[in-house]
């Protein structure tokens, strides 16, 4: 089997950083400008299914291509210096975000549902604090469970994909990719809903949730984070449900 030269793969491994970080940057710039006009409820495109899924497929690229960036790397730096795998490190960035293009049309069928039920406001926040308060505190709860504990400690180090060998063909890097997008979904799915709270398009509420996902994925004392910020979402919906 032909195989790269070390100096080839630090190469195709710093050119996959340049892609990761510009698909990032892309996707902030994107929601930043949509941020700018907005569709609200009261116009004619907050009313198409299409821009409602594009909206929410660029967020999660943006939010949750971060956090994962690590975990990518990871398996590019691991993978046999074969010379057929320079496709297979993107094989399993698209099998990651199949997954959250999932969630982004789940998210978009809970949107028009709320929608329909008349629980959200035009600016695509949660109408009344009760609603707003149940989901805090669900997904403070959620913090604690052993499921987001597992979840998360397999998307921090994904070695488990090692485990039977490296997926060296072309479908078991899609497939690794799948199985690390699930697990990160597990692991914060329920911190995503909070867009519901602060703002579908609220590039604030956007950067923060950002930024928690990506500190609990990388810091050491992860459990410590993830206990702590369940204990304030928690207390943040409480104080919603009785203000």
């Amino acid at each position: 089997m032909p195989t790269v030269p070390l100096q080839a793969l630090r190469h195709n491994q710093a050119l996959l950083l340049a892609c990761l970080i510009l698909a990032s940057l892309l996707s902030w710039w994107y929601l930043a400008r949509m941020a700018e006009g907005m569709p609200t409820l009261d116009t004619p495109m907050a009313f198409q299914p299409w821009a409602t899924f594009s909206m929410w497929m660029v967020m999660m690229v943006g939010m949750m291509l971060p956090g994962a960036t690590p975990g990518i790397l990871m398996f590019a730096t691991a993978r046999p210096r074969s010379g057929t795998g320079g496709a297979l490190p993107y094989l399993f960035t698209l099998g990651y975000l199949l997954v959250w293009a999932g969630y982004a049309a789940l998210a978009t069928a809970a949107q028009w549902s709320l929608h329909a039920l008349g629980l959200l406001t035009p600016s695509l926040t949660l109408s009344g604090h009760l609603l707003a308060g149940v989901l805090l505190m669900a997904a403070g709860i959620f913090q604690w469970t052993p499921w987001k504990q597992a979840c998360l400690r397999y998307c921090r180090s994904p070695l488990g994909m090692l485990a039977e060998g490296f997926p060296d063909k072309r479908h078991r890097a899609l497939l690794a990719g799948l199985r690390l997008g699930f697990y990160c979904a597990g692991c914060c799915w329920a911190l995503m809903a909070l867009m519901f709270v602060g703002g579908v398009m609220s590039l604030a509420c956007m950067a923060l949730l950002t930024l928690v996902i990506l500190l609990e994925k990388v810091i050491a004392p992860w459990k410590r984070l993830a206990d702590t910020l369940g204990l304030v979402l928690v207390a943040g919906g409480g104080w919603l449900l009785f203000m």
